[in-house]
């Protein structure tokens, strides 16, 4: 356990984030199924194809270890998944010659977005929220319960913060079926002039249709993009 917060928080020797955590799960002999059994562990297998870990609280007291928080890191309750989001981000705009800063988990007017943007202007090119969820793909997930963000209120409180912000307003989500989760509350909200009707929003979720696609009819004020995980893995 000691080994995945290491990894959650950046601080695990030749490890990246970016990777899938498979490659350190016999090296330290991560045994997953008793860890979870314990509720120690989260098993998080529907990332981009990938594998990740979260310690929960009880096992962060456990192993006698925290997960950081704040700047470079995020918030103190972000899963795995979420800081995989963050630093995919981080890496995607860094490589962009238009862009001198990326500014992880900022104040923004008494509220934290996860991510701004700053081009070599010094203008603000960028303001991003990061979706991680949960997915169908996740073990331990019942089957008659859907994936998703369970918090509508929080995203809607997420939306308003990145219609104020200058520069685009970004949501990065883990695949699809959030993506798909994230419009449906925003559609539901009040006073967001987000409305998708529901056979969108289910061709959305199914992968039917593309988040691109989407994104080419998408015009309100605190939505100009949604990018997955993979698409920024692609760009990278």
């Amino acid at each position: 356990m000691l080994a995945v917060v290491k990894a959650m928080n950046g601080d695990l020797d030749g490890y990246n984030l970016t990777e899938s955590m498979t490659s350190i799960k016999s090296l330290y002999e991560i045994h997953e199924e008793k860890l979870q059994e314990l509720g120690f562990l989260k098993i998080h297998s529907g990332v981009s194809r990938r594998k990740y870990y979260s310690i929960t609280a009880d096992g962060q007291e456990a192993c006698r270890m925290t997960k950081k928080h704040g700047f470079d890191i995020g918030d103190a309750g972000d899963d795995t998944p979420h800081r995989v989001g963050v630093e995919l981000t981080r890496q995607y705009y860094g490589t962009r010659g238009d862009v001198t800063r990326v500014e992880v988990s900022p104040s923004e007017g008494g509220s934290r977005t996860d991510l701004v943007v700053v081009d070599t202007d010094f203008n603000r090119v960028a303001t991003v929220e990061v979706e991680g969820g949960r997915v169908s793909a996740d073990p331990g997930v019942p089957d008659d319960a859907s994936p998703g963000i369970n918090d509508y209120s929080s995203l809607r409180h997420d939306y308003r913060v990145l219609a104020e912000a200058d520069g685009e307003s970004v949501w990065v989500v883990r695949n699809h079926e959030i993506a798909a989760n994230v419009l449906r509350a925003l559609t539901a909200g009040d006073s967001i002039p987000v409305n998708i009707c529901r056979n969108s929003l289910r061709g959305i979720e199914n992968g039917r249709i593309k988040i691109g696609e989407f994104n080419e009819q998408v015009d309100a004020p605190g939505l100009d993009t949604i990018l997955t995980f993979q698409q920024l893995r692609n760009r990278l």
